[in-house]
């Protein structure tokens, strides 16, 4: 049996580190189903938890039962009020068991990931597996930045805000963020806190930030280089308000001068090779009451003019546009119209009697959400999220202060990008539950409530 559990949990550990790499790839890229790893994942990690009392006697369950509670109350809740306001029930039930049971089991199989390897794996620390992980998400990055390389060498051009390793530069930007947020925030505290958690070196660290600032100069996504400006903000504002010492004021206050320095590289990089800042304004007024029958909602119409009497963008100008009918169409139903994996493509069918509307989300997360479950949903996720960010609160408080901290930045950088993208769906919203899961789980361990290590 011992043998069997041992290589039950290497399997799990090589399934979840593949899961992690192959993540943002779509399946049509894959020799296989993601699906493929996983429910393998899934099903051992929860399998070898609830078969082994060592290993659910490493979790401190009092800290975990409000965002257990929640996320329970919540599936169900999606369910029942999808089965009075969705149109077509075969749609709805599809889409819940995709888009958020699968998160939802993640989200469990997270917790219970490290105390179902350490029964086999007694000395493999929380801090190695996370490093693991993120060297895995790193993974696709560094591919991205090799087909650059490969690709500037054949055409003898930069192929800038382009991507063939995933479907799209938000995907990209979405993964870069994720990885740099965990690698700014480890580099902050061993600098301010003289502390760590992920198993690499300093200068690997920097090595890794560095590839990944070249990724998102290459990948050229505002919002993606606003969520990098901003996590990096977010760390160094923690760390601070922790660690806060007369001594260290002059240390401090370098540091805040390099980020903002950076920060101003960044900003100035993004405005030199995007030229939609130049416009933002012009377009974003003449897109908010952008006709249902322009190229924001039929992609062979007409591109609408702005003030300056040339064709808006369509990325500044549709978006204005999207944010305000979809808060509308919120408003309007305010239940919800249950699971659709293109719910806003739908309504607006619906209600304008038409099938020629072809976008098939309004890009914004939340506005999403709310279009398939209404407030109440919206609330309910919420409280899903506040909950996941009082426990990181409190371990970054009074605990384990780098896996509160990773969890606090985390769960704020989510849900500030479902504020400006649409993220609460397929990968995105499976990686976040899963990590979130897992960094959860980390805070609940019995043997590391002592506090982090010290460098």
């Amino acid at each position: 049996m011992t043998k069997t559990r041992t290589f039950l949990a290497g399997i799990l550990v090589l399934f979840t580190l593949a899961l992690c790499f192959v993540w943002p790839m779509p399946n049509g890229q894959l020799p296989f189903h993601r699906n493929g790893f996983i429910y393998p994942v899934i099903a051992l990690s929860l399998g070898l938890f609830f078969t082994s009392p060592q290993a659910r006697a490493q979790l401190h369950g009092k800290q975990l039962r409000f965002v257990l509670y929640t996320l329970g109350a919540l599936t169900l809740f999606l369910l029942i009020n999808g089965l009075f306001v969705a149109p077509d029930l075969k749609e709805m039930i599809g889409t819940w068991d995709g888009q958020w049971v699968r998160p939802a089991l993640l989200f469990s199989a997270g917790i219970v990931l490290l105390p179902a390897v350490q029964t086999a794996f007694p000395n493999f620390s929380a801090a190695r597996l996370f490093t693991f992980i993120v060297l895995s998400f790193w993974g696709v990055i560094l591919i991205h930045l090799l087909d650059t390389v490969w690709l500037y060498w054949r055409d003898g051009i930069i192929h800038w805000g382009e991507t063939r390793i995933v479907f799209n530069r938000t995907r990209m930007s979405f993964q870069i963020n994720m990885i740099t947020g965990f690698i700014l925030a480890e580099l902050l505290a061993r600098g301010l806190m003289h502390q760590r958690f992920l198993r690499l070196s300093t200068p690997v660290l920097g090595l890794l930030l560095l590839s990944n600032l070249v990724c998102t100069a290459l990948v050229d996504t505002r919002w993606g280089t606003i969520g990098l400006v901003g996590g990096l903000f977010s760390a160094f504002i923690l760390i601070t308000l922790h660690n806060m010492q007369r001594s260290r004021v002059v240390l401090t206050c370098g540091i805040l001068v390099a980020i903002v320095a950076a920060s101003a590289a960044l900003g100035y990089a993004s405005w030199e090779t995007d030229p939609r800042w130049q416009s933002l304004e012009s377009d974003a007024i003449t897109g908010w009451n952008a006709p249902f029958e322009s190229f924001c909602y039929i992609n062979s119409a007409a591109v609408p003019v702005n003030d300056m009497g040339t064709p808006m963008n369509h990325s500044n100008g549709c978006r204005a546009s999207f944010f305000h009918q979809g808060w509308k169409l919120v408003f309007k139903y305010p239940a919800g119209m249950g699971p659709h994996k293109e719910a806003f493509n739908y309504i607006l069918n619906r209600d304008l009697h038409t099938d020629r509307i072809t976008i098939p989300h309004s890009h914004y997360g939340l506005i999403e959400f709310g279009l398939q479950n209404g407030f109440a949903g919206i609330a309910g996720w919420l409280i899903l999220l506040a909950g996941c960010w009082y426990i990181g609160w409190r371990h970054f408080r009074h605990g384990n202060t780098m896996i509160g901290m990773f969890l606090l930045l985390f769960t704020i950088g989510f849900f500030s990008r479902t504020l400006v993208d649409h993220n609460l769906l397929d990968h995105y919203l499976e990686q976040y539950m899963f990590l979130t899961g897992l960094l959860i789980g980390m805070c609940a361990l019995q043997q590391l409530r002592s506090g982090p290590p010290k460098i």
